[in-house]
């Protein structure tokens, strides 16, 4: 999983009314940037999830706010890594006996997760595929080149794609 991004400067979070201190606000942020759950965060320092989204909204309040999203912003790589992570490894189950650890086994990952992961990398693929035939700046050597080897065939110096019948092959010469 990738790292917690550091929460906010210190003087952007203030103390507030209602129980919300700077260090309770900067555990909060650590705890968010690292698990990715605002319930869990908000419970981990003793606070209800809807105050936590109140602070957010506050305009006193944006240095929180801008933290907040900044711990938020890899959330998706998280859960990407945790997905791979279990579809490769699969999932550790504890058996337990009277409230003792009897055994420890690996079930596979659900087929689900392999097809879903397996059409996000089609996704991507799909994009750096189309990515590359977009069209890059040519340099200048090679415009005059292909402006050459359009004039030989007979055509204009830029435009359509030259047709095959009218390429120039060794055969002719």
């Amino acid at each position: 999983m990738s790292l917690p991004t550091p929460p906010a400067p210190q003087h952007s979070l203030r103390h507030q009314h209602n129980g919300w201190t700077a260090e309770r606000q900067r555990r909060f942020l650590a705890h968010l940037a690292t698990h990715g759950s605002v319930t869990a965060a908000a419970r981990s320092v003793g606070m209800s999830r809807q105050s936590a989204y109140w602070l957010k909204r506050q305009p006193h309040s944006a240095g929180f706010a801008r933290a907040w999203e900044e711990a938020l912003a890899d959330r998706g790589q998280s859960i990407e890594d945790l997905a791979l992570d279990r579809l490769l490894d699969g999932e550790e189950e504890v058996i337990e006996r009277d409230g003792v650890v009897v055994a420890v086994r690996r079930r596979p990952a659900d087929v689900r997760l392999l097809l879903f992961h397996l059409q996000r990398l089609e996704r991507e693929k799909l994009k750096i595929e189309a990515n590359q035939r977009r069209a890059r700046p040519e340099s200048s050597s090679v415009a005059k080149l292909r402006a050459e080897i359009r004039g030989l065939a007979g055509l204009p110096p830029t435009g359509a794609p030259i047709p095959p019948e009218a390429s120039p092959s060794v055969a002719d010469e």
